[in-house]
């Protein structure tokens, strides 16, 4: 009777030793789809702390990111709800939610690195620099004067600073 009681043991102890340790419970994202939905949930927190924040005498910046959050969902075909349960699984779970952070912080340097490669690679080229005249203002109109200046005479010179007729001699 004991060596039954051992044998069943031990084949319990293997089918739970050799069960897969990375399956998930019924309704819990993948640590790719929640890798995916964090991420675009973040860029979300991102945008409304730096767009709506400045506008916030006019929205509700609250509601504004429930707005966001539930675009995400949508976008990823997931319910509040879903979120929701996988998100307290994965925070229930420090060794899964170690890895899943650490795999978004090594997307979000490789995404880094991509933008700044692909702004640095090829040189920025600047576009030709056409100049285009100046219109030309049109010419005033003379003005009236109170004395007319009287032609000078080869001897005499006017004194451009002075306003004075010189007699050269």
């Amino acid at each position: 009777m004991t060596r039954i009681r051992v044998g069943w043991m031990i084949i319990v102890l293997m089918i739970t030793g050799c069960s897969d340790k990375d399956s998930l419970p019924a309704g819990v994202l993948s640590k790719e789809d929640m890798q995916n939905v964090l991420w675009d949930m973040i860029q979300a927190d991102q945008y409304s702390a730096a767009y709506l924040a400045k506008d916030s005498a006019h929205i509700n910046i609250r509601l504004e990111s429930m707005r966001l959050y539930d675009q995400v969902f949508q976008l990823h075909h997931i319910s509040r709800e879903e979120f929701n349960k996988s998100y307290k699984y994965y925070l229930a779970h420090p060794e899964l939610t170690q890895t899943l952070l650490d795999s978004m912080q090594a997307m979000g340097n490789r995404l880094r690195a991509e933008n700044y490669n692909r702004s640095t690679a090829r040189p920025v080229s600047t576009p030709p620099v056409t100049t285009v005249p100046a219109p030309r203002p049109p010419n005033p109109a003379p003005r009236p004067r109170d004395h007319v200046a009287k032609p000078l005479t080869p001897v005499q010179k006017a004194d451009s600073l002075r306003r004075r007729k010189l007699v050269v001699q």
